[in-house]
Formats: structure tokens, sequence, C-alpha cells
């Protein structure tokens, strides 16, 4: 193990680096194929892949003892040979490429070789899963080496820079303070807005009141019967001089804050007063 501290999140973040540059490669090949007839590069594809990966990989470790997921992240291999760099981008390589020529569930096995091939590589493959999971669990026991190869080879990430002091600006200090003010103001100020009313308002902008003489009909509530205010069946059901039958909660809320207010399906004013419990008709 190295002598300066690496977190387990870095180390982790530095293979997720390599992944997406590796994707992001990819990407641009497949850019490139479309050039192509259609079906030229994609038989081809493993073989391509292959060559992406070993480029990156050479092009990596010639320049030190680390990948670009590791340079990204100030993180270098403490005991990375060159006998170990071949091993490691070997592994790599060949473990890809025999996914995607084997085991990719788009591509076609032609003769009874392949599919035999793809029998027993499934199996290898269920059994590096496995020790995946062992080592991982070791990993975040110890917190060395995240990926099976690196334990085979026993090679580990230190920092390259262990006392790198940590510069934050003032335009980082200010987007995190404007940050933490609004969500501080949405907090506070989001539940006291009444969306209900303010969606009542604009709606009677282009509905029209239905006209109906306060008393003159007696409210009849069924299975469909919504109340006004939540939209919800209502809860507790209370009436006060409309069709309409409110939950109990809504309604006072309601005249709780204020004697009278308007029905907001009728327009019908309701007075505290008038407030009754709902009762079928047949209960009378």
């Amino acid at each position: 193990m190295s002598s300066a501290y690496v977190s387990r999140i870095n180390q982790l973040d530095a293979l997720q680096l390599d992944e997406a540059i590796l994707r992001i490669l990819q990407n641009r090949v497949q850019d490139i194929a479309k050039l192509f007839t259609p079906g030229t590069v994609e038989s081809w594809s493993p073989e391509i892949n292959a060559t992406v990966r070993t480029l990156i990989w050479i092009f990596a470790f010639s320049k030190g003892k680390s990948t670009f997921g590791q340079r990204l992240l100030d993180l270098t291999y403490a005991n990375l040979t060159t006998k170990k760099a071949i091993l490691f981008s070997f592994i790599s390589v060949m473990t890809k490429y025999l996914e995607d020529k084997y085991m990719d569930p788009n591509r076609m096995m032609n003769n009874t070789r392949e599919k035999m091939i793809k029998k027993y590589l499934e199996k290898i493959a269920n059994l590096i899963h496995l020790l995946s999971f062992i080592n991982l669990l070791m990993f975040l026991h110890r917190g060395i080496q995240p990926s099976i190869l690196e334990r085979i080879l026993n090679i580990s990430s230190q920092s390259v820079s262990t006392s790198k002091p940590r510069n934050i600006g003032y335009s980082y200090i200010t987007r995190e303070l404007l940050w933490h003010g609004l969500v501080e103001l949405f907090t506070i100020g989001l539940p006291m807005i009444n969306f209900h009313y303010l969606k009542r308002y604009l709606f009677k902008f282009w509905s029209r009141p239905n006209k109906i003489m306060k008393n003159s009909i007696i409210p009849t509530m069924t299975i469909y019967t919504k109340c006004p205010y939540c939209n919800e069946n209502p809860v507790l059901p209370r009436h006060s001089g409309c069709s309409h039958i409110y939950c109990y909660y809504c309604m006072m809320a309601h005249f709780t804050a204020a004697k009278t207010f308007n029905c907001y399906e009728c327009e019908i004013e309701l007075h505290k007063d008038d407030m009754k419990v709902y009762s079928p008709p047949w209960s009378n």
C-alpha cells in the first residue's frame, strides 16, 4: 500500500473516467463508420474496439504509470513495472475483446464452435463476476485495489500531490452562497403560496360560473363527487349553501381565514354559519 492515502471514491472515479474516455472515442469511431456502406464496419466492431483500447493503454503507460482517468485525479500506480503494464493492458483488452466477440447478444453465432466458446466464456464470466464482488468487499474494507486485475498484479494507487491545497475562488463562493440562498427562499416561500387559489383565479377569466340560486339545489354526493378545492373525494363532507360538497378541512381552512368565501365551482358566496355536515337524502 502506498504511503499517501487515496480515498476510495477517487479510485472508483478514476475507473469511471477511464470508461468514459473509452466511450467517447468509440462514439467517434461509430460516427466515422457511418460514412461507409452499412454492415461493412459493424462486422469488425470487436476488433476495432480492441484496437481503440490498445491505443489508449499505449498512450497512457508510455507517458507514465497512470491511466488517463488517474491523471485527471492526480493519481498514479505506486509499483507498476513495464512487465505489469504490458500484462495489465493485454488482459484488459483481451477480456473485453472476447466479451464483444462471443458474448454480445446482438451478434449471431455462425457455427457450433463459436457457440461452445460462448458457453465456456459465460461460465468464466460468472466466476469473474463472483471474484469481482469479493474483491469489491475487500476494497471497501481495506481501501486499495478496486479492480480484481489490480489485485492480481499487486498494483495500487497513490496520490501524486499529497499536500496540494484546495484553491477556492470568490466566484465559487459567490455561486454557492447564491444557490443556498435561493434554496432557503424556495423552501420557506413555496409552502406559503396558495396554488389552488391561483389556479382558481386564472380559470375564472375563461370559465363561466353557474348561475345557481343559493339553497335552490340540495347537494348530493356520489362516488364521483370531488371537493372543488383539492379535487379529491371529500373527507368528512361539508356543504354551506350550494350544491357542491367540500372536505371538512378544506372548507374550515377558508372559514378560519374569513367568515365568507365564494364557492370554487359556482361562485356562490358561502357563510360560516351555514356550514353543515352532509347527510344522504335517504337518511332524513
